[in-house]
């Protein structure tokens, strides 16, 4: 008995003996899905139903239809035949109506094989493969990993490769373990015909993870089998009082945005580990190049109006993405240029509403020379005093220097021009509004021993100017001004230095293990802020007042600005790093803020800093997933997916050793 499916519908039908009559014949000219040992239908549920009016039947079997009903979390994903190594062992057949008008033919002994990609245990279905035959039937199987068959197609013959069709749902679906996967198409040797074998377009499948993609499904990204991240201290732990994590992700398509926000809160908390590592999975490729596609903020832009003139004969309103700009005349040789802007300031994490501005008049035509005053509101309200420029036809570009601390990002700033001349009919080339140059950080080193090397790092515009800490030794010193600090290790392979430690101003840390022998350096990733966050910014942030650091026993106590502390000891070794923090004291409410908060990137899969978070070593989490709050001890932050984004940057455990239940 052989089963037959037409367009994700089954039907029944006896291709071994005689049929009744018309049966095979119908077979043979729509084509069909066939099983030698029935249908093996998805769990995902599905309808029954006959089909009125095909009629197609045994004299022992019914005509069944079976309709397959989809997982709402599964995603449609295509995987084109063409590419690179299909192209150099089949025959390419340029075909108008292919996807991207290239196709791969499948002889009866050249078998085609495709790399398939899963990202997490998922189910795995093929729900198409669009093909097309030429002058006689071809009959095709299709099976995973050299053994898991998905279904046997017959293919009616046609006069035309360009004309594709759809084999629709097959019949098999398997539950496949993420990493790479081979699938392979092979033309039967049918009833001892020859036949010159199918164009192969493209395959349909439908994976039940709506965090899959094409780039997965066609490994150009590769994703790991197992993460495991046993608790440090498995005594301590287990006896602790549960934390719970909180998802405040937000999607972002920035690499250099940190959208992961996932806030740790425990009320009794009196202390826990860091602890930072090599990513689990397996690569040698150390990109560590920031990525600014699609981050419009980090440009020193702020607004620009092109091409416009300036003059009576200008009377419209002019819009830029972040301004606007308004002309008035005051009489015949005089003109008023009013430019309205919001900036983001500290409660967007920003410092673009408290750094200097540049703004930039070029002129493209000037028959008369011109004079331009600029006014600004200032931060407080009131207007500054006008500073006036020349222009004539030698002198066709200006720029005013406005200081910092000069806007606001409470309320609307706005510049004022003023223009007179003889002729005021001007072409503009551009007027823009630029923040000025960052002057370059200093570093200062503090301490430096044969076990550890300390840097102070002190930065011209810090996103909480004014606000920054000082830093105590044991032998007296201070160092005030600092933005954050920076702590090395010396390692044995060579005469140098490894960071694994940085601490800023805002309780921003970051963490990483050892530099493997061989790279000179790997980059950070996945931060946590350390302490009670304020919430008057889209960006957590603490703010520590002074740091005393005893270098030599790898401790340093924070003292924050509201008053509470913390005592940190670092441990580096070869394998990972690890923070212990104790000596808890908060002085704000335990219940509402949190202990520390995640800070990371995630703009898809591929493109990531972390992805996953595993609780306890045992339930996992995608990490952009809505999934509310979740309690545990231990939490792993991780990337189960190679990452083109700081590939080498280090996987992150939080685990919590002891709480105090006063």
């Amino acid at each position: 008995m052989v089963s037959s499916t037409y367009w994700g519908v089954t039907g029944v039908c006896d291709m071994t003996k005689s049929p009744p009559r018309g049966v095979l014949e119908y077979c043979q000219e729509e084509g069909g899905m066939m099983e030698e040992k029935g249908s093996k239908i998805r769990k995902f549920g599905l309808c029954l139903y006959h089909n009125p009016i095909v009629t197609m039947k045994t004299a022992a079997s019914p005509l069944i239809f079976l309709l397959w009903i989809f997982s709402v979390n599964s995603r449609e994903l295509t995987l084109p035949a063409y590419n690179l190594r299909s192209a150099s062992n089949h025959k390419v057949m340029p075909l108008p109506a292919a996807t991207g008008g290239k196709a791969v033919l499948v002889g009866q002994k050249e078998p085609l094989s495709l790399n398939v990609c899963i990202r997490k245990r998922s189910r795995v279905s093929l729900d198409n493969l669009r093909y097309s035959n030429h002058n006689s039937s071809t009959v095709f199987n299709v099976t995973f990993n050299s053994g898991e068959w998905m279904g046997r197609y017959h293919a009616r013959p046609d006069d035309d490769w360009n004309s594709f069709k759809n084999t629709g749902i097959f019949p098999k679906s398997y539950m496949l373990e993420p990493g790479w996967h081979v699938i392979k198409i092979y033309v039967e040797d049918f009833q001892h015909t020859f036949t010159e074998g199918i164009v192969v377009d493209k395959l349909v499948f439908n994976v039940d993870d709506p965090w899959m993609d094409n780039d997965v499904l066609s490994c150009k990204i590769i994703c790991t089998e197992k993460n495991n991240f046993p608790i440090k201290i498995p005594l301590l732990t287990s006896n602790s009082f549960p934390s719970r994590m909180e998802q405040r992700s937000f999607p972002t398509e920035c690499a250099e945005v940190d959208n992961v926000d996932i806030p740790l809160y425990n009320a009794f908390i009196d202390s826990f580990t860091i602890t930072s590592s090599l990513p689990q999975y397996k690569s040698f490729s150390n990109r560590r190049t920031e990525n600014t596609t699609n981050c419009p903020h980090l440009s020193a832009e702020l607004w620009r109006f092109d091409n416009f003139t300036l003059g009576p004969s200008s009377s419209e309103v002019l819009h830029s993405k972040t301004a606007r700009m308004s002309f008035y005349s005051s009489s015949a040789n005089q003109f008023i240029v009013i430019i309205r802007f919001y900036l983001e300031g500290q409660k967007k994490g920003s410092v673009d509403s408290k750094i200097g501005s540049l703004l930039t008049l070029g002129l493209k035509t000037l028959s008369a020379p011109m004079t331009v005053a600029m006014r600004y509101k200032e931060k407080w309200g009131n207007l500054s005093k006008p500073e006036t420029k020349q222009f004539d036809k030698n002198n066709l570009q200006q720029v005013w220097q406005i200081p910092d601390f000069s806007w606001t990002e409470d309320n609307l700033n706005y510049i004022i021009l003023t223009a007179d001349s003889a002729n005021l009919d001007s072409v503009v080339d551009n007027l823009r509004l630029e923040k000025r140059p960052f002057k370059p950080e200093t570093q200062k080193t503090i301490y430096k021993s044969d076990d550890v090397h300390i840097v102070a790092v002190y930065v011209e515009m810090w996103w909480l100017s004014p606000d920054r800490m000082s830093v105590h030794l044991p032998n007296g010193q201070t160092f005030e001004g600092v933005a954050y600090l920076q702590v090395y290790r010396p390692i044995p392979w060579n005469d140098g230095y490894s960071q694994v430690f940085v601490l800023y101003q805002d309780g921003n840390a970051r963490f990483i293990p050892v530099t493997p022998e061989g790279l000179d350096w790997i980059p950070f990733g996945t931060s946590v802020i350390l302490g009670q966050t304020y919430s008057d910014s889209i960006r957590p942030y603490t703010s520590i007042q002074q740091l005393d650091i005893d270098p030599e026993r790898w401790s340093m106590r924070i003292f924050y600005k509201d008053g509470g502390s913390m005592l940190l000891n670092i441990n580096s070794t070869y394998s990972e790093t690890q923070v212990q923090v104790s000596q808890i004291f908060f002085t704000r409410d335990r219940y509402t803020l949190p202990f520390a908060t995640i800070r990371s990137m995630y703009v898809a899969e591929g493109n990531t800093d972390v992805d996953s978070v595993k609780v306890d070593d045992k339930q996992t989490y995608h990490v952009m997933d809505q999934w509310g709050y979740v309690q545990g001890r231990s939490f792993a932050f991780y990337r189960s997916c190679i990452s083109r984004h700081l590939t080498l940057s280090p996987d992150i455990q939080i685990d919590v050793l002891q709480t105090r239940i006063t």
